[in-house]
């Protein structure tokens, strides 16, 4: 029965969370079971910008092998400064060779590396560049870094979640999907129950399976804005279907 306390999660909704985990987002499949880059920002933005329409790959492989290039490059076991990635603007395939990637952003504007170097000046120059500065973060530091060819909300999104902010839009993919979790044993009172506890649930679920919590915000996000872009896709194609039907 539905309880307005909003501190627990009881044995039957715990039960619920690990089976959809399981059933769509499950540690034994998803690559996306990684904490994220907190205090990294110059990880964090390779890896949004990277992973962007590509395979995400294994711990050494895909986005994570570019990540590495880049910290064996620059030799420091903590990339938190965005001002050494903004230079390289003036020299984008210096970095497509430091990060042996020359995969091309959605659009095929550039390379993603040189995205990235644009992204990392970008950042800087409205006041973006380490990680803490983006606990504050505007809508105006927002709309710089979306307008840049190729990038956009989701690499945003990706970048922020990587860092351990979580912004409206994030909080609510985690909580519709703890909603859908629910909706099994709560019916109509899924989306209120997740409302009041997504957080609480989703971190007795991490207990649980062993893991992080950020390991699994990340996962379900990840899951939760792919599931949202395909339903959108799907959406779209009925009203165009719908449309070009003849009338008559």
């Amino acid at each position: 029965m539905y309880s307005s306390v909003t501190d627990i999660c009881t044995e039957e909704e715990l039960d619920a969370m690990l089976l959809h985990i399981e059933s769509h987002v499950p540690q034994s499949r998803s690559p996306h079971w990684t904490p994220g880059w907190r205090a990294e920002s110059e990880v964090a933005l390779l890896d949004a910008i990277f992973s962007a329409r590509a395979p995400y790959g294994g711990p050494t492989s895909g986005v994570r092998a570019v990540v590495q290039r880049w910290r064996s490059h620059r030799g420091d076991n903590r990339l938190d400064d965005l001002t050494t990635l903004a230079p390289l603007t003036t020299t984008p395939d210096l970095l497509v060779e430091i990060l042996s990637n020359r995969q091309l952003v959605p659009g095929n504007s550039r390379t993603k590396a040189a995205a990235a170097a644009v992204a990392a000046q970008t950042l800087v120059s409205v006041g973006l560049s380490r990680s803490s500065d983006f606990e504050q973060h505007t809508e105006q530091q927002f709309d710089a870094f979306c307008a840049i060819p190729g990038l956009g909300e989701t690499t945003w999104e990706c970048m922020l979640m990587h860092l351990g902010v979580r912004t409206d839009k994030a909080a609510e993919h985690l909580r519709s999907f703890v909603a859908d979790a629910l909706e099994p044993l709560h019916h109509n009172l899924a989306a209120g129950i997740a409302e009041d506890r997504a957080p609480v649930i989703l971190e007795a679920a991490a207990t649980a399976l062993g893991a992080d919590i950020a390991s699994v915000e990340h996962a379900v996000w990840r899951y939760q804005h792919k599931s949202r872009r395909a339903k959108q896709r799907h959406s779209e194609t009925g009203r165009s279907e719908a449309a070009l039907r003849p009338t008559g």
